[in-house]
């Protein structure tokens, strides 16, 4: 007789009639990790002990039931049905009913270290810094390899180029992270080459972040001579760096639209600055002008006739002054907008394309190809040059 041959899809869903066939439901307790709500309303996360972990899933049906807020770190009894997720080859729980049983060891670790750095004074908002408004050069401590990295220079690219981005490589998950991040720290306040730091990472689990709640770390940012941005994770994370730091953005991508200002911001700040100094010399230059005619009139009454042509002729030295000095100040001021003017245009990387350079971009994720071992033989490519840009294919990579 020849032996059956399954695909796929044909074991998973045998595999998956087995186990719920034969397991019948079960009560499980463990602590809660990767807890995540979408936007359907279900439920997703994982229960683990200190050996093994395992998905929970609660479909939105059966989420009225729950009378009280799931938070990773807590500590819960589930009952279910245990079944299989053939997609990825995963069994999990589907939970029917919800019992808490206190808190985990790794909530439990961090409340304890936030009381205790909070009563050390590492918390207090007095310690606090302002983060420089207009910055001109930003450290930034993360992975150079993470996606969260490639968000925050590309929205840093599109609100101002003109703001250098000086990456510390670090580790950001495992045993070697928390070191490592706080020798980025410690860095750059060295070399005193950057207006301030950011630190972070994109989410994960409690375990994923647990390098930003150790207290060396929450040392070092409290410590820092420069100011430190925290940016760790999703918004609904929190670690003990995000209350050490000077300002605590909700994710790495915010920290850059909270911390660099876009350009037509400080167009608007040149010219209001303009305004301003053109109001206030106009002011100075009325009050004294009030001044001199209240005099000339003072004179004029005693009839002084020598003294009123010195007083005069002094008025209309004044008053030459005067406009020569207003002409200086707003030449000024528009000189300093034209050179910075000009210097953005510089800065501006698609400014060389003027000049006969072209952009390659490797396709379909539009990525720059810096070097020929980026793309092979076949690959498709977008070149932009200065008026537009065309798509082509590889034909023969001669590295």
């Amino acid at each position: 007789m020849d032996e059956r041959i399954f695909s796929v899809s044909e074991i998973s869903q045998e595999i998956r009639r087995v186990v719920e066939e034969y397991i019948p439901s079960v009560w499980i307790e463990g602590e809660v990790s990767n807890f995540m709500q979408s936007r359907a309303g279900h439920i997703y996360f994982s229960l683990k002990d200190s050996l093994a972990l395992i998905d929970c899933v609660v479909w939105k049906s059966n989420t009225s039931s729950i009378r009280f807020q799931i938070t990773t770190g807590m500590q819960l009894i589930v009952r279910g049905d245990v079944t299989t997720y053939g997609a990825q080859s995963k069994y999990q729980i589907n939970v029917r009913e919800i019992r808490t049983a206190g808190f985990g060891n790794l909530y439990l670790a961090f409340e304890a270290l936030k009381e205790k750095m909070n009563n050390a004074g590492y918390f207090d908002e007095s310690r606090k810094r302002e983060i420089p408004r207009f910055p001109t050069r930003v450290g930034i401590v993360t992975s150079p390899t993470g996606a969260a990295i490639q968000d925050m220079l590309q929205i840093s690219r599109r609100r101002n180029p003109a703001v250098e981005i000086i990456i510390y490589p670090a580790l950001v998950q495992g045993d070697s992270a928390a070191d490592s991040i706080v020798a980025g720290i410690r860095t750059f306040n060295m070399m005193n080459n950057v207006d301030f730091i950011i630190i972070g990472r994109g989410g994960g689990s409690i375990e994923d972040l647990w390098a930003f709640n150790e207290e060396k770390l929450v040392v070092a940012v409290a410590n820092s001579r420069l100011p430190v941005v925290s940016a760790v994770g999703h918004e609904v994370d929190y670690t003990l760096s995000d209350f050490a730091a000077d300002l605590r953005a909700p994710t790495p991508s915010a920290a850059i639209e909270l911390t660099i200002p876009e350009l037509s911001e400080i167009q608007n700040r040149i010219d209001q600055f303009e305004q301003l100094a053109s109001r206030a010399v106009l002011r100075k230059y009325q009050s004294v002008l009030q001044r001199i005619e209240s005099a000339q009139k003072r004179l004029e009454s005693n009839r002084p006739i020598g003294l009123i042509h010195q007083r005069i002729q002094r008025v209309d030295q004044m008053e030459m002054r005067m406009f020569l000095l207003i002409r200086q100040i707003l030449q000024n001021r528009r000189s300093d907008f034209e050179n910075f003017t000009q210097m953005l245009k510089v800065l501006n990387p698609k400014s060389v394309l003027n000049r006969g350079f072209s952009i390659v971009y490797h396709l379909p994720e539009k990525k720059i190809v810096k070097s020929v071992n980026n793309v092979a033989g076949g690959d498709a490519i977008q070149i932009e040059v200065s008026d537009g840009a065309f798509d082509a294919r590889v034909g023969e990579n001669n590295s």
